[in-house]
């Protein structure tokens, strides 16, 4: 039968029980993610591997955190050393991937400009790139990835300024551009000038921003994660400790008293006692 549990143990279940709450959130969001994109069949077939990924973190957590509760409720040291190298295990993988992460941020974020570099020209790119693009320009108020030449003399209308708002903010700019009208060619022979009023901010520093973002977010979970699995680890360590000495065996003296109805037990070891035999005398 589990004993009466210290005040340390209910602080670590207590604790395993957030750990739980944690998992289950995860797993929430892996759950609202996949409700929100399921109309979508492309973009729910692109987003599948990360509901994987959400799943299987939070199904993990949760483990962990009911093998620690169980362990420091029913006091079983089994169950507590496999939550110890548990928590081990992941505080190392989170630290082996957030800490590189962290040191090589700007080389992260130079390659991300390559990669955004590589597409260029727009006009030129692929459909899905240019599509993509569109997208961009549409939701962020911008034109290009890193200025609206990207797109050579083919300025799409999703750079188009939309309202008078952005006219007032000051984020549209005219630029030239030849229209060609058949009529007036043959007539004259020659092409009108026309201004197009522009979103003059580029995309790339917008989602460079997003990016920043997002990876302070991921470095913050990693090392939290790091952090709280480390907490664990000396937790559980500690909880194993108090198990092991309160497991020592006391020493136990029985004795026996002159009345044959009366005994009498001692947790203390006897005292010290000094035989002293007297010599025999010899006889003169």
């Amino acid at each position: 039968m589990a004993k009466r549990c210290s005040c340390f143990q209910r602080l670590f279940i207590f604790f395993n029980v957030l750990f739980a709450i944690a998992g289950g959130v995860i797993i929430g969001l892996g759950l609202l993610g996949q409700f929100i994109y399921h109309g979508s069949t492309e973009e729910f077939e692109n987003q599948s591997k990360g509901f994987v990924v959400l799943y299987v973190v939070g199904g993990i957590t949760m483990f962990m955190s009911l093998l620690g509760a169980y362990g420091a409720h029913r006091e079983k040291r089994i169950p507590l050393i496999m939550f110890l190298v548990a928590c081990f295990i992941v505080c190392f993988c989170l630290l082996r991937v957030a800490v590189p992460t962290a040191m090589y941020r700007p080389e992260v974020e130079r390659i991300v400009e390559e990669k955004f570099r590589e597409v260029l020209p727009l006009n030129e790119a692929s459909p899905d790139v240019r599509q993509l693009t569109e997208k961009f320009q549409l939701n962020l108020k911008c034109c290009g990835l890193f200025g609206y030449t990207d797109w050579g003399d083919n300025v799409p209308d999703s750079c188009l300024c939309q309202g008078e708002e952005d006219l007032i903010e000051g984020t549209c700019q005219n630029i030239p551009y030849q229209l060609l009208i058949l009529s007036e060619f043959r007539m004259t022979g020659h092409l009108t000038g026309h201004q197009k009023l522009i979103y003059k901010q580029p995309c790339f520093p917008i989602i460079e921003g997003y990016v920043a973002k997002v990876l302070d977010i991921v470095l913050g979970v990693f090392f939290g994660f790091a952090a709280l699995a480390l907490l664990g680890v000396v937790m559980s360590a500690v909880l194993l400790a108090q198990l092991r000495s309160s497991n020592v065996a006391v020493p136990v003296v029985f004795s026996v008293s002159s009345h044959p109805s009366k005994f009498s037990f001692s947790s203390h070891p006897p005292k010290y006692s000094e035989l002293y035999n007297e010599p025999e005398k010899h006889e003169k």
